[in-house]
């Protein structure tokens, strides 16, 4: 029988635990030192316009080769110096106040900032885009080692004068499961945007339906007027998806557009949250604000979701 992960992100005693850990003495000066550190990570942008300014006007009175190799190594530093501060910044994030709430729920849970989610996984949630970045990568410490990453994708034109346009598709998050489905091919389950074109459906970049693909209705008005089901096993679509998983699905097009894609290796959603989660603090104001809770609570329901989706789903197959 599989374990079932639903009531960890729903269970109040946990927040308790979490808040409970902040606020103790010990905790409470840890983070105030930790903090303290951090500030001298976060680079002032004020001070950035000042000196650049400073040393334009400096090498600009030059106006000879010498300025532009000066400018040259000023900027390569620059860029290093900045990464560097930048990576500190970020371990003291995660081994302080990301990783230890997490750990306090899924105890083998592990955190690469830098990294995304495979690439495969995004493309195949929203395929019409043409450049996917992320950050974050979460690994959870679950039976299905879950992972979570934040995304964006876009894609890029060139106007008639020659100018090239980045165009946002999606911003938000993915998380992905490794379960044994059995599922023929695919299913896809994409959000429907308002409006029509051509006088089909609009999926924008989530992808309409392919050749391969059969298109499922529910019994569920409201479900087929939010969303289309484009699927390569009829079987395995109607089995799986139930009224449960209607309702829940129902239920996350009030807050953002979710697209769910399922093939017999894993299970994945998309959250267009419009935003990236976990972002590292740019200001020592910023850094002031940080919590333990405060960045569970970032999470913390959709993973509530996401798991619920999982246990839903297992107790088919």
């Amino acid at each position: 029988m599989r374990k079932k992960y639903r009531d960890k992100f729903t269970n109040p005693e946990i927040v308790k635990r979490i808040e409970q850990i902040e606020n103790s003495p010990q905790m409470q000066s840890k983070l105030h030192s930790v903090k303290n550190g951090m500030k001298k990570n976060v680079i002032n942008p004020f001070v950035i316009v000042i000196g650049a300014i400073f040393v334009f006007i400096a090498l600009r009175a030059m106006l000879d080769i010498y300025s532009f190799l000066v400018i040259a190594a000023l900027v390569y530093f620059w860029k290093k110096y900045s990464k560097q501060r930048r990576k500190e910044l970020a371990k003291s994030y995660i081994d302080n106040f990301l990783l230890p709430v997490l750990k306090e729920i899924l105890p083998d849970t592990t955190i690469d900032y830098s990294k995304k989610i495979d690439l495969k996984v995004m493309k195949r949630l929203v395929p019409d885009s043409q450049y996917y970045f992320g950050n974050c990568h979460i690994v959870f410490g679950d039976d299905y080692k879950t992972e979570f990453s934040n995304m964006q994708a876009f894609t890029e034109t060139e106007d008639s004068e020659g100018h090239t346009r980045q165009t946002i598709d999606f911003c938000g998050q993915v998380l992905m499961a490794k379960l044994d489905t059995k599922i023929n091919g695919h299913i896809r389950v994409v959000p429907i945007k308002k409006g029509k074109v051509l006088g089909l459906r609009n999926h924008g970049n989530y992808g309409k339906k392919t050749k391969i693909e059969k298109g499922i209705e529910t019994e569920s008005l409201e479900f087929n007027n939010s969303y289309a089901i484009y699927s390569t096993d009829d079987f395995y679509t109607r089995l799986i998806l139930d009224p449960k998983i209607i309702e829940l699905l129902n239920d996350w097009k009030e807050k953002m557009r979710v697209c769910l894609y399922m093939n017999e290796q894993y299970i994945s959603v998309s959250f267009e949250s419009n935003e990236f989660l976990f972002t590292l603090p740019q200001t020592k104001k910023q850094v002031d604000e940080l919590s333990l809770s405060t960045e569970y609570e970032k999470v913390r329901e959709k993973l509530s979701g996401f798991y619920s989706l999982i246990d839903i789903i297992g107790e088919k197959l």
